[in-house]
C-alpha cells in the first residue's frame, strides 16, 4: 500500500467554524473530535470543555447550530463517540495525571441530553500527558460492550519512536461491572505507514483512521467473528490522501476527528495550526470538511457486525 500510489479524497465543501457561530470574535475554536447522529454532528474541541452541534448541510439549513457546555471533567477533550445500547456519550480526555502522579487516558460519560454521569479511567500507563489516545469507538460484538482507543503514536510511544510508521495500534477496552478494562491490542496493518495517528470512526464494520502528519485516511475492515483483538481486522485496506496543492505539498495537515456521513463522504474537522506551520495549512484549519471518497472506495460492510 505505498502513499504514492494511494488516491485522493475530493472536497465537497468546508467552513471555518468561527464562520458558522455569531459573534464568534477571535475565539479559537481547536476541533478535535466528530460524531454524526441523528443528522447532526457533535464536535468537541481539546482547549474547551464545549460540544458544537451543527447539521452536515450547514450552507442551507435552516436550524442554527448551538455550542454547549460540557460539564464534565475535562478542560477539554480529544474524541466524542455514542454508545447505542446504554445510550451514553462518551468523551476521550487524552492523558490526566492519576493520585499516584501516573498519566492514564480517561473517559467522560453523558447522557442523551449531555448532562454528565461519571468518569472513568482507562487502565492504560502513559509516559508524559501529552501523547495519549487520540481516537475513540464503540463496538457492541458477542453481547459484550467495547471502547476502542487509537494511540496517537505508532507502537502507543511518543517521540521518534512514535514517528516510525507501520506500528498503528488501537487499544481495546471491554465493559466488565462498572469499569472498562483492558482487553487487547488491534494491531493496524503495517501497510498503513501513517506517521501519527489522529482520527477514528467505526460504522457498519468500516474502520476508518485518519493521520495529521501523513494527511490521510486509511479504511479497512472488521471481522464478524474474530478470535480475539489481534484478529478483528480483515485485510490491509485502503489508503486515501487528502488533496495536496500543485507541487503537491500538505494542504491538511491538522485534521482530528472523523465520522461517516454516507454516500461515499466523511466529515474531518481540523485543529489549530501550529507556528511552524506553511501558511497553506493555517487556512485550512479550524474548520469543518467534507470529503468524498473515489467510486473505488471500500464502502461500509453491513455484514461485518454490530457497531454503534
Amino acid at each position: 500500500m505505498k502513499q504514492d500510489k494511494a488516491a485522493f479524497l475530493e472536497l465537497v465543501r468546508e467552513v471555518r467554524i468561527s464562520e458558522v457561530l455569531k459573534d464568534a470574535g477571535d475565539t479559537r475554536y481547536e476541533a478535535s473530535g466528530v460524531f454524526l447522529k441523528d443528522g447532526w454532528l457533535h464536535i468537541v474541541f481539546d482547549d474547551v470543555p464545549c460540544l458544537l452541534r451543527i447539521r452536515p448541510d450547514w450552507h442551507n439549513a435552516g436550524e442554527e447550530p448551538m455550542l454547549l457546555d460540557l460539564k464534565g471533567t475535562g478542560a477539554g477533550y480529544e474524541d466524542i463517540t455514542y454508545q447505542a445500547s446504554a445510550n451514553r456519550w462518551y468523551c476521550l480526555i487524552e492523558a490526566a495525571r492519576t493520585t499516584s502522579g501516573v498519566f492514564m487516558p480517561r473517559i467522560d460519560a453523558f447522557d442523551e441530553s449531555f448532562a454528565f454521569i461519571r468518569s472513568y479511567w482507562l487502565d492504560f500507563p502513559l509516559k508524559t500527558g501529552n501523547k495519549g489516545f487520540e481516537g475513540l469507538s464503540t463496538l457492541h460484538a458477542a453481547g459484550n460492550d467495547y471502547l476502542l482507543c487509537l494511540c496517537e503514536g505508532n507502537k502507543c510511544k511518543g517521540g521518534s519512536a512514535g514517528a516510525k510508521p507501520g506500528k498503528g495500534r488501537i487499544q481495546v477496552f471491554r465493559w466488565d461491572a462498572e469499569t472498562w478494562e483492558h482487553d487487547g491490542t488491534i494491531r493496524l496493518p503495517k501497510a498503513v505507514r501513517f506517521r501519527d495517528y489522529s482520527g477514528l470512526d467505526l460504522r457498519n464494520g468500516c474502520l476508518t483512521v485518519i493521520s495529521q502528519a501523513s494527511s490521510a485516511l486509511w479504511v479497512g475492515r472488521l471481522r464478524a467473528d474474530p478470535t480475539g483483538p489481534e484478529e478483528r481486522i480483515k485485510d490491509d485496506g485502503r489508503l486515501f490522501l487528502f488533496p495536496r496543492d500543485r507541487k503537491d505539498r500538505i494542504l491538511y495537515g491538522n485534521l482530528e476527528g472523523v465520522t461517516w456521513l454516507g454516500d461515499g463522504r466523511v466529515v474531518v474537522v481540523s485543529d489549530k495550526a501550529k507556528a511552524d506551520q506553511p501558511g497553506r495549512c493555517a487556512r485550512k484549519d479550524q474548520s469543518i470538511h467534507i470529503f468524498r471518497l473515489p467510486s473505488a472506495g471500500l464502502p461500509p460492510d453491513e455484514n461485518a457486525g454490530t457497531v454503534e
